[in-house]
């Protein structure tokens, strides 16, 4: 994902995008809808302000039942672009300030917009918040039948 620099009219600027998972370099078996972006950049001498949201589909295994699951995921990110003659030492992708230099055609935020979509993905993945999961003895969905446990039968 990359923003041209010519492209943006001084001050605010604001537009949408949809583009495919594969520019961001995402597993189109889990993401296979297209990814939509919300852009912000404000362009003034020297600088960039650029914020993002981004939302697509994922397709998940609930971490609770074992069953496939979609899911709507979205995240922020904001990177700050200062006009510089040389950059940084040690300076690299994903830096919340970089620099660009001048006559620089674009500046690139597919690393931040991957990060800002991967990291919101939840650390717990259940199909829904009453999900009740598999069966320690039985191994039975228990959210499609009922426990076949002796232990259950008796009581």
């Amino acid at each position: 994902m990359k923003i041209r620099i010519e492209s943006l009219k001084d001050g605010a600027n604001r537009w949408t995008e949809t583009i495919e998972p594969l520019e961001l370099d995402l597993d189109i078996s889990t993401y296979s809808q297209p990814v939509n972006l919300e852009l912000e950049a404000d362009k003034r001498s020297g600088k960039i302000p650029v914020s993002v949201h981004v939302s697509t589909q994922g397709k998940y295994i609930c971490d609770r039942c074992g069953e496939e699951f979609k899911r709507e995921i979205g995240g922020d990110c904001r990177i700050i672009f200062i006009q510089r003659d040389n950059t940084f030492p040690g300076e690299v992708e994903g830096d919340d300030l970089r620099s660009f230099l001048s006559g620089q055609p674009e500046l690139d935020i597919t690393f931040d917009v991957r990060d800002a979509l991967l990291l919101s993905v939840p650390l717990k993945l259940v199909c829904t918040d009453d999900c009740r999961g598999l069966c320690a003895g039985c191994g039975v969905n228990l959210n499609s039948e009922a426990c076949r446990c002796e232990k259950q039968a008796d009581l």
